[in-house]
């Protein structure tokens, strides 16, 4: 694990009250992480989308790695051994901000997540904003915010079963049960996978087709919340538990070098809520410990690493004003990692002050903030971070979204004490954002398109030195630029026949005397589901442009195709879920090479 992070590290209102000219038209969903403020997603200042639980479950991903690989902008990169990790309009895995129900979970050590390692079993909704967030969370958000969201009132219980391919036994139950003023949350899952498919072996002659050895995995995951909730007050206190252990199969050889990895987390966090008349006051704090271990018997290296984080905010919403809806907060974090290949006292603590607002003036609404971020380490680092966003309703279900934002990223324990290579005198990544957009509303069709450009100074970038080891370094200027283009379309064809249907194109540039590595400059996602009385299918389709490998060569691209159809009979589901059903052999980073053609048999139970 420690190898293939390194390696991904060193690649380059209440609801606003706003006023619709038809009222038959059904807004998007709301969206919290776009504004800090509850706001329609028609409304948002910036790119946002909402996969909600229904969504989830139609695309039968069972992490969150695979959810943003096919409903997403976002292009997610697998590594071999399982490993997943993201890149958001062209920039690397540190520099999109991953938050669960609001709080960063990054390693402070990596400043990235494996989202392999993320389940989708006990998430209601996954919110992804697209441009820099950083004036309302902080270091991170350059390329845009995931916000994970747990929290669940529906009443009900379900279990869930997969067997597949290559090993694969997948077992879930999540339940959701409510009492008065009590509502209770618990979810678990266990996920085995043999992982020895067949594969293009070139490091043999003649080349030849071998299974792949070393590559198992086995992971568990519980998750338990509780929520109390009156008509002015809201308690909620949540506990996650992770454990996964896997092999890191070695491609370029049919013979395992036995390297394994162990990742082990342990989150508990809470919120408070009360409301006023004047407005709300929401308090809450995560505290986060972390194990990761690396075996590898070939070079007798055994290492362990300990991570732990803690932060805490509290958060005022007022109540409108002159037509002015104000809002802000204050944040303190506490960050530190132990590792053998990492200097000592690595420990950091941060503060942060934030305010914004939202004003409409007739179709015009501006959101304007301001965030001050205070890093206490031996030079004391003060970023100020200004961001305006406009919505403007430009005729009937028609608004032009543009924003202008600073980002900023502060350097990793990684970058900064590493042995050998570490460099404590790095500059945070600093720049701008800038987006505009329209979308277009129509009945059950949505349509977005979003031009944007991103520029960055002082880029940390691992390079070779000449002592003979990698060094991260900061770069002059990249300029990231590119069109996301996007559909959602959901109707009822008849009464007993639904449909609904997305697309999704992103493309994606780099201006600078380098080159966008291992990203596609083209990605374009589809997805269609038909549901007929008892029938359910889905079709999913993307095409992975070429990647850049070196200024001279790229890979090839290639288009996968996954399909599920699913029979539903009072509680009980049955279904087939099949991956890369053209047996397309492609790979996301060379020597590499993806699964081929497999299919999982499910079984699900759903009691209301």
């Amino acid at each position: 694990m420690l190898r293939i992070l390194l390696f991904c590290a060193l690649q380059p209102l209440p609801v606003f009250a706003v006023q619709v000219a038809d009222s038959t038209v059904s807004l998007p969903p709301i969206t919290v992480t776009a504004a800090r403020i509850p706001v329609p997603v028609v409304y948002a200042p910036i790119r946002t989308q909402v996969l909600d639980r229904s969504a989830i479950l139609e695309s039968g991903a069972l992490t969150v790695a695979d959810l943003l690989r096919q409903r997403s902008a976002l292009y997610v990169r697998h590594y071999a051994g399982g490993l997943a990790t993201l890149s958001q309009r062209g920039g690397t895995a540190s520099q999109t901000l991953v938050l669960l129900d609001g709080h960063r979970i990054a390693s402070p050590q990596f400043g990235q997540l494996d989202l392999s390692l993320l389940p989708t079993m006990m998430l209601n909704a996954v919110e992804v904003t697209s441009g820099a967030g950083g004036v309302l969370y902080g270091t991170d958000a350059v390329g845009g915010v995931i916000n994970l969201q747990t929290a669940s009132s529906e009443n009900l219980i379900t279990a869930h079963a997969e067997t597949g391919a290559w090993g694969k036994r997948y077992g879930a139950v999540h339940a959701t049960l409510r009492h008065r003023h009590l509502t209770g949350t618990v979810s678990g899952e266990i996920n085995q996978y043999r992982g020895d498919y067949p594969y293009l072996n070139r490091a043999l002659f003649p080349v030849q087709e071998s299974p792949r050895e070393g590559g198992d995995q086995q992971k568990r995951s519980i998750f338990g919340s509780m929520t109390w909730t009156r008509s002015r007050d809201k308690w909620q206190v949540s506990a996650w538990y992770s454990d996964a252990e896997r092999g890191l199969p070695s491609i370029n050889s049919s013979l395992s070098t036995g390297e394994r990895q162990w990742d082990e987390h342990l989150r508990v966090w809470a919120h408070v809520r009360r409301k006023w008349a004047w407005g709300s006051l929401k308090a809450g704090g995560l505290t986060q410990a972390g194990m990761l271990r690396y075996l590898n018997p070939r070079t007798r290296l055994d290492n362990t690493g300990r991570t732990s984080m803690s932060s805490i905010q509290t958060r005022i919403e007022l109540a409108p004003i002159r037509s002015w809806q104000l809002g802000g907060g204050i944040e303190a974090g506490f960050g530190q990692a132990d590792h053998p290949s990492l200097k000592q006292g690595n420990m950091e603590r941060h503060y942060a002050a934030y305010a914004h607002a939202i004003r409409s003036w007739g179709p015009l609404s501006v959101y304007p903030a301001l965030r001050l971020d205070h890093y206490v380490r031996p030079s004391r680092i003060t970023p100020v971070i200004p961001s305006l966003g406009v919505n403007v309703r430009l005729i009937r279900n028609l608004h032009l979204k543009v924003s202008a934002a600073s980002a900023f990223r502060m350097p990793t324990f990684n970058d900064r004490f590493w042995l050998p290579g570490g460099n404590p005198d790095l500059k945070p990544e600093h720049g701008e954002s800038y987006d505009a957009g329209l979308i277009w509303l129509y009945g059950g069709l949505q349509i977005e398109m979003t031009a944007f450009m991103t520029r960055m100074r002082d880029q940390i970038v691992w390079q070779p030195v000449p002592a003979g080891h990698w060094a991260p370094l900061n770069v002059n200027r990249t300029t990231n630029y590119g069109l996301e283009t996007s559909a959602e379309f959901q109707r009822d064809l008849t009464a007993r026949m639904k449909a609904r249907t997305g697309f999704v194109w992103a493309h994606t540039a780099q201006k600078s005397d380098s080159f966008l590595r291992l990203v596609p400059r083209n990605a374009i996602k589809g997805h269609t589901q038909l549901r007929w009385r008892f029938l359910t299918v889905n079709i999913a389709a993307n095409y992975t442009g070429a990647l850049a490998i070196t200024s001279v060569t790229k890979s090839k691209p290639f288009f996968l195709i996954h399909g599920q159809m699913k029979i539903h009979t009072g509680p009980v589901s049955l279904g087939v879920h099949g991956e890369n059903l053209l047996n397309a052999r492609y790979e996301y980073l060379p020597a590499n090479p993806m699964p081929p053609r497999q299919a999982r048999l499910m079984l699900t139970l759903t009691f209301h």
